[in-house]
Formats: C-alpha cells, sequence, structure tokens
C-alpha cells in the first residue's frame, strides 16, 4: 500500500481530525483540511484550535518520512510557530530536509486558501524502522 493510500484510508487519527493527503512524491507531501465546526475554539466562531493547525503539519511529516522508507516513524520533537489564526481551510506542504540513519528533519508550512502562512513546523522524527519493527504501523 502506498503513503497516499495509507494515510487516506488506513490512518484513524487522520480521518478523526479530517486531514487528506493530496499529492505524495519521496521526501514532499501535501495535504489538507478541511476546517468544520468541531475544529473551531467556540461555537460562536470559524477559529481552529491550534492543535488542529499541529495535527495537520505532524501527520504530514510523518508522510514525508514515510514516502522516504515506507513506514512513518514516531515524532521525537517538533517546534510549531504561529503566524495567523486559521478561519477556513488549511493547506500544507512537508518536505524531508535531512534524513538519517536514526532521525529525520521534516519542514512543513501551512497556508490558507490565499496562500498567507497560518504556521510553520520543524521537527524530528525517528527513522529506518522497518520489517515490522515499527509499532506505529499495521504489520
Amino acid at each position: 500500500m502506498d503513503v497516499l493510500d495509507r494515510f487516506n484510508e488506513r490512518y484513524p487519527f487522520g480521518e478523526h481530525l479530517g486531514v487528506e493527503l493530496t499529492h505524495v512524491e519521496e521526501g514532499y507531501v501535501e495535504g489538507t483540511i478541511e476546517l468544520e465546526d468541531y475544529h473551531s475554539l467556540s461555537e460562536s466562531t470559524t477559529l481552529a484550535h491550534g492543535a488542529v493547525a499541529f495535527g495537520l503539519a505532524d501527520s504530514l511529516s510523518a508522510a514525508a518520512i514515510a514516502s522516504v522508507e515506507g513506514s512513518p516513524g514516531p515524532t521525537l520533537d517538533v517546534r510549531i510557530d504561529y503566524f495567523r489564526p486559521a478561519t477556513d481551510d488549511i493547506y500544507g506542504a512537508a518536505e524531508v530536509v535531512r534524513y538519517g540513519r536514526d532521525t529525520g528533519v521534516v519542514e512543513v508550512e501551512l497556508t490558507d486558501e490565499d496562500d498567507r502562512r497560518l504556521a510553520s513546523t520543524r521537527g524530528v522524527y525517528k527513522t529506518n524502522l522497518v520489517d515490522g519493527s515499527n509499532p506505529f504501523v499495521d504489520s
């Protein structure tokens, strides 16, 4: 099963959050979340909770790592910088900027439909978990 299918069809948290991968190539993925009422901070406004943006960024990062080695590894560390609130659909692009024997580094840019920056992340992920030794992926 390829990365696009795995994340769009067999990723319960991503399905719950509304993550959809839209493009995958080795070391690079794109995806989106269509903002719904349940993503909002309050009942009176459509303003995404910061965890929605973080969830998209972390999911795209895992998919980017998986696009290199075939399986996503666990998140070791992530820094997120928020630039503006998300009030509509969130779009993201994740790129593996370093892939090593034990860890990989992924950078993500999140934007809105007008291509305004919402947030950026830089995360470190465990790599080289293959052949059934990855507890984060169904065997």
